[in-house]
Order: structure tokens, then sequence, then C-alpha cells
């Protein structure tokens, strides 16, 4: 069952979007991908790993929009901005990628597909079928509370 409503969306802000935050901090991606054990190289494989197996980069090409960052040199830019020293050039490059993406009004945690200004830049017939059956938890409770009164 497909699920639209764009004003309860648009007020929002987005936080279904949230795919490349953890879920206890308010997004969408799984607690079991943390990276407790702060190996660099276990990190960065394993969220290339989810990325790579997810909707938003399997079925991209369905789409028909083309996404607003790479997800992959984004999270690539992340770590390597606080790995290296300050005068390394890789940080330097890394922390002018990232700012390029903040001044576009672009969060690397939220979906590349996603922007502040406009939301989701994919055709609503063109979306995941993840994204449109999605109801997030504040819109289920204000249904639950529309059923209670009702009953009532």
């Amino acid at each position: 069952m497909e699920y639209r409503d764009v004003g309860r969306c648009a007020s929002c802000g987005g936080k279904c979007c949230k795919l490349y935050i953890q879920r206890c901090e308010g997004g969408q991606l799984p607690d079991d991908i943390h990276y407790a054990n702060d190996n660099i190289i276990d990190l960065t494989q394993n969220f290339e790993y989810y990325f790579q197996h997810s909707v938003w980069y399997l079925e991209k090409d369905k789409f028909e929009v083309e996404p607003l960052y790479d997800v992959l040199k984004a999270f690539s830019a992340w770590i390597d901005s606080y790995i290296y020293n300050d005068f390394s050039a890789r940080k330097i490059e890394a922390l002018r990628f990232l700012s390029e993406l903040k001044e576009r009004g672009i969060s690397m945690g939220y979906c590349a597909y996603w922007t502040k200004r406009s939301g989701c830049i994919i055709a609503w017939e063109k979306r995941p079928i993840i994204c449109k059956e999605h109801r997030c938890k504040e819109w289920l409770e204000e249904d639950n509370k529309q059923k209670l009164k009702i009953r009532s």
C-alpha cells in the first residue's frame, strides 16, 4: 500500500530520508551497522557493503534522475576529514568537497535524492517501493490517535 501526504511530509523535514544516520540517532541506518571497533577499514567496508546492497544503489537507473551527490565519495571524504592531519592535501580536499555539499543544501546523512529545499527529486511514480510504502513513527501515532477518537 502506498502512502502519500505531501503537506505532512513537507513539514517533517525528511526524517525518513536520513538513510545514512543510525536509527538510534533518528535516521534509517540499522543500529547494528555500527563501527564500535574504530577500525577505519572495517567501517568503510561495512558502509560500502550496506550502500551497494541498498535499493538506492541497485535501482538507481530506474529513477531517471541523477543523485545530488556521490554517497561513497562523500563517506570517504568524511572519513578523510577525520583521519588526516590538518595540513594534509587529502584532508583539505575532503573538507572542500563536504563544504560544497553543504553550500548546495545537501547533508550527506540524507538520501542522495533529497534536499531540504525541494524534498525528494525522484518522481513519485519512479520512487522505490520502500519509500512509497513508508510511514514514519509520527504518522503512525497520529493515525492511531484519529482511530481512537473515532471509536470514542
